[in-house]
C-alpha cells in the first residue's frame, strides 16, 4: 500500500518537475512582438476608446433634472421609495393623525376573516368539484 503512494507521490513530483522546466523554457524562449504589430494593436485599443468617452458638453446637455436627481438617489428603486413616503406623508398630514388611525382600525380589527383565505377563485373551484377533485 505504502508503495502505490510513493509511486503516486514520485510521479506527481516528476511531472511538476517537467512541467515546470517547460515553463522556465517558455519563459526564457519567448518571441517578442514587431514594432508593426504593436503599432495595429495601439490603433485598434485608441479606436475602441473614442466611443467610450462623450465629448463633456453633450454628456451635461444630456442629463435633465429628472436624471440628475436618479443618479444622486441612486436609482429609479430609491426614488420610487422616496416618492412612495412622501406621499404617504403628505395623506397623513392631510388627513390627521386620528383619521388614519380610524381607517387603519378598520383593517386591524378584522381578525375573524385571518383565518379564511380563499387561494383558488371561485371558476377554478367550479372546475375543479366538477372533475371529482373535492
Amino acid at each position: 500500500m505504502n508503495d502505490k503512494r510513493f509511486d503516486r507521490e514520485t510521479m506527481a513530483r516528476e511531472d511538476e518537475a517537467h512541467i515546470d522546466a517547460l515553463l522556465r523554457e517558455a519563459r526564457a524562449n519567448a518571441p517578442e512582438p514587431t514594432a508593426g504589430f504593436m503599432a495595429r494593436v495601439m490603433d485598434d485599443a485608441l479606436e475602441v476608446q473614442r466611443g467610450f468617452a462623450l465629448p463633456r458638453a453633450e454628456r451635461q446637455s444630456r442629463a435633465g433634472v429628472i436624471e440628475t436627481l436618479r443618479t444622486l438617489f441612486g436609482g429609479w428603486g430609491a426614488v420610487g421609495g422616496l416618492v412612495t413616503a412622501g406621499l404617504a406623508g403628505l395623506w397623513i398630514g392631510f388627513m390627521g393623525a386620528q383619521q388614519v388611525d380610524t381607517v387603519a382600525s378598520g383593517y386591524w380589527q378584522q381578525s375573524e376573516n385571518l383565518g379564511t383565505v380563499n387561494l383558488l377563485p371561485e371558476v377554478e373551484t367550479v372546475a375543479y368539484v366538477d372533475e371529482g377533485g373535492f
